[in-house]
């Protein structure tokens, strides 16, 4: 890099660093989490990977979603668009865009949603009101740029929006991520830091400012030379070790039982943190994948149900502009989600 570029280097990683530490003085006096919709996979790739990923190089749009430094030239003038068939009456959807200006710096936009459908209304007594709707939503604007031939460094910032019948929220969130990536080598190294914000209006005006669900994740990929596969771990919530449905202390003090934690053994623990994901790259053109998430297979196992709840499985398909991009992840028995993804090369329009 040139003496300017070292500059602007280090500028960039100060201005990282300086919106890292700002949320975390703007979350000192919050409350329980809100906005859990931004964690959801809004595109068929991350989705069939077992919803996290912040480490592949997968030339797709979508995923400056978790990781702003994953914007790369390979998704220069694309645009993609997702639908999530999520919970119950739950649906998703997401739009994405990135722009390469030149070699070192990608620039990004996305705006997802998610709707809850019809909920039906109680008074106090549990008497049933008025149905009525609650949706959630963001935009994203991401920008990367590469710190050295392998290293690129990404921010994106999300304003949040949220509403429950009456209520309405906004928040402002930050995520920066960092990759590595070694071509020749087919390894890639990331790091993400997603959801730093504060709750700028709250539901209430008697309510707490709440947190944002800020999570830190990990993640490695390394692709086979002699063969298509190319393997991912994801190693998700570096922040918060516990992630039992009921924290031990709270559960303690509120009922007097035995925490539900202390029966998760640290290796379950551990592995509750851990997605393991692969893709099997038959061309180009053409890819399945698979996943397995230990924590949703323990959060969702049944008594009476041994399903394949906690994996997750994808595949795509590209015929010149298009990209077609599917995912079907296990979540329980009568809970399963379906993801569907459509990515154009605006590009090839161009092209005579």
């Amino acid at each position: 890099m040139t003496g300017r570029n070292n500059i602007v280097g280090k500028s960039f990683v100060a201005l990282l660093f300086s919106l890292m530490m700002f949320p975390f003085l703007a979350n000192a006096e919050a409350g329980k989490d809100v906005y859990h919709f931004l964690n959801l996979p809004y595109n068929a790739k991350l989705a069939g990977l077992g919803g996290e990923n912040v480490s592949l190089q997968a030339a797709d749009v979508n995923m400056a979603h978790v990781n702003p430094a994953l914007l790369s030239s390979d998704v220069h003038n694309k645009v993609s668009a997702t639908y999530l068939n999520y919970l119950d009456d739950a649906n998703a959807a997401s739009v994405s865009y990135a722009y390469t200006p030149d070699s070192l710096n990608f620039f990004g936009a996305g705006i997802f949603f998610l709707g809850y459908g019809e909920l039906q209304g109680y008074d106090e007594y549990g008497t049933p009101t008025e149905e009525f709707k609650a949706g959630d939503f963001c935009f994203r604007m991401s920008y990367a740029r590469y710190l050295g031939s392998n290293i690129k460094l990404g921010v994106s910032f999300k304003p949040v929006y949220s509403h429950i019948e009456d209520y309405s929220s906004f928040g402002l969130a930050v995520d920066v991520g960092f990759n590595y990536y070694n071509q020749e080598k087919k390894f890639s190294v990331g790091v993400a830091a997603r959801n730093y914000g504060v709750q700028c209006v709250k539901y209430y005006d008697s309510d707490r400012r709440e947190r944002l669900p800020f999570n830190l994740q990990l993640g490695l990929s390394k692709g086979l030379s002699h063969a298509p596969f190319r393997f991912s771990v994801t190693y998700d919530k570096l922040n918060d070790w516990d992630l039992g449905y009921y924290k031990q202390v709270k559960k303690k003090e509120a009922t007097g039982e035995e925490p539900d934690s202390d029966k998760i053994t640290v290796g379950d623990m551990f592995f509750r943190h851990l997605i393991f994901g692969v893709d099997i790259l038959f061309t180009k053109s053409f890819y399945v994948e698979a996943a397995y998430n230990h924590r949703r297979k323990r959060e969702f196992v049944l008594s009476e149900s041994r399903g394949g709840n906690g994996f997750s499985f994808g595949a795509g398909l590209k015929v010149h502009a298009f990209a077609l991009d599917l995912a079907y992840s296990l979540y329980a028995p009568a809970a399963n989600t379906f993801t569907l993804t459509l990515t154009t090369d605006i590009e090839k329009f161009r092209k005579k």
